[in-house]
């Protein structure tokens, strides 16, 4: 599984299109000198400046082997994106589908930083030639602190008619801005932490740290962020450095929210390549959706947990995951564990809080909202009774997102009632769901411990 989310820089960059200063290419930090009081207000209003525009590239063949020919033959730019023109000859004997910066394979980088942008979806039939273009969105690169281009490598999935697939990386693509450019400052921190970024994108940095966390088998945590946006979604933000010779697989996991863990499932995996640096952001507000957040008590976020593993591009363990703590100093990381308790046996404690519909415009699915204690001394696994869900007595559909619980820890547990199943019971708010009974089967390892049927009433709020 190699999956790509949907960035939250990315979500910057829509808001970015919004604001007032047309953008970074648009926007720079200027203004005439005046008064003291005139000063203070430019600087903070200041924008970041326009992405540099003047690198140019000599044709540069990017790989040539099995009948292949890649061939980078230029760099241009347009008003939103920097542009590089390639050429593929294909004499391999078999059509090939050449794709780049897609969900299922994402490993180009820019100015030796992995960048989710350079999408490429191209066919070429056998004895033919191609020329495409893969472009690299201003906004995109200019927040991770990139404001020219001096080198690129591109990945590329290469496909043929039996979906076999090929991953190539390809070597270097240095520009003329090459030698100039500085490669020893941390481009990163220094844009995401400037008042001019914040302005340009609308968000603002609530935490940021350099405290080196994190270091398994060459790979590094650099610096961890928490920024918020102009709408209130709140994202973790984690510069890792791969200091050694292989592309790994940066997989985040188990996360918590002031001690309260929102997920254990992998979340993520960000490619990172030899000598490279990645941006891993998790978004927390899809971690634990924003609606929940006051049914658990968290107002401000104090501290925010997750594992971090390593893995290889076939998926196997380079190096077991590992717990990181990030606390946010002066904020008080707590969660509210009150509630309607339902079950509390061998250590295991559940608490049923509420229940809520999804406030999207596409779903109007129903969320039975629980929080569970585990003080059991051991790993407790706790899998549902599969069909054993009812719902003001009359069975229903549902969906269980629970597995596994370390001891001493609490956690978020939400069993989804789809809206399609709710209308066959003749259901149509959460406000009609009066009862609900559901079976589980709680275990440590392959060790029954208690196979309860637990009863949750709700009452209807005045």
């Amino acid at each position: 599984m190699k999956t790509k989310l949907l960035s939250l820089l990315l979500m910057l960059v829509m808001l970015a299109s919004l604001a007032a200063c047309g953008g970074p290419d648009q926007a720079g930090q200027g203004g005439a000198e005046g008064s003291p009081k005139e000063e203070k207000l430019q600087k903070s209003s200041e924008t970041l400046e326009p992405f540099h525009k003047e690198a140019t590239l000599a044709e540069t063949v990017m790989m040539d082997e099995g009948g292949v020919k890649v061939t980078a033959t230029g760099l241009t730019f347009t008003e939103s994106s920097a542009d590089l023109a390639i050429t593929i000859e294909n004499n391999s004997g078999k059509d090939l589908s050449f794709t780049s910066g897609s969900l299922g394979y994402s490993c180009n980088s820019v100015n030796g930083y992995m960048v989710s942008d350079g999408y490429l979806n191209c066919d070429v039939l056998n004895g033919t030639v191609a020329n495409d273009v893969i472009s690299f969105s201003y906004d995109t690169l200019m927040i991770y602190g990139i404001n020219e281009i001096a080198d690129m490598e591109i990945g590329f999935d290469i496909k043929d008619a039996d979906y076999n697939s090929i991953y190539f990386n390809s070597p270097p693509i240095y520009t003329s801005a090459f030698q100039g450019h500085d490669y020893e400052t941390d481009h990163y921190q220094q844009t995401i932490t400037s008042q001019a970024a914040m302005n340009t994108y609308n968000y603002e940095m609530i935490h940021f740290s350099q405290e080196p966390l994190y270091a398994q088998q060459g790979v590094e945590l650099l610096s961890s962020g928490v920024m918020v946006n102009r709408d209130g979604e709140r994202a973790l933000l984690l510069e890792m450095e791969n200091t050694g010779d292989k592309t790994v697989y940066i997989a985040t996991s188990d996360i918590g929210i002031n001690g309260l863990t929102a997920t254990t499932s992998l979340w993520s995996s960000s490619a990172v390549a030899p000598g490279k640096r990645c941006i891993v952001d998790v978004q927390l507000d899809k971690v634990l959706e924003p609606s929940w957040w006051s049914v658990y008590g968290i107002d401000e976020i104090g501290e925010i947990s997750l594992s971090i593993g390593l893995m290889d591009e076939q998926w196997m363990n380079v190096a077991e995951k590992m717990p990181v703590e990030i606390a946010i100093p002066g904020v008080k990381a707590s969660f509210d564990d009150e509630g309607t308790e339902v079950y509390n046996e061998n250590g295991l404690r559940m608490v049923a809080k509420t229940v809520l519909q999804d406030d999207s415009d596409y779903s109007s699915d129903c969320h039975v909202l629980l929080l569970l204690e585990n003080n059991s001394g051991k790993i407790i696994d706790i899998q549902d009774v599969p069909g054993s869900l009812a719902v003001n007595g009359m069975m229903s559909d549902y969906s269980f997102s629970f597995c596994e619980l370390e001891d001493g820890e609490s956690a978020v547990l939400s069993i989804t009632l789809p809206e399609v199943a709710l209308e066959m019971n003749q259901i149509t708010s959460p406000q009609e769901i009066k009862e609900i009974n559901i079976g589980f089967e709680i275990r440590n390892d392959r060790e029954m411990i208690d196979e309860p049927t637990v009863t949750m009433a709700f009452e209807e709020e005045k």
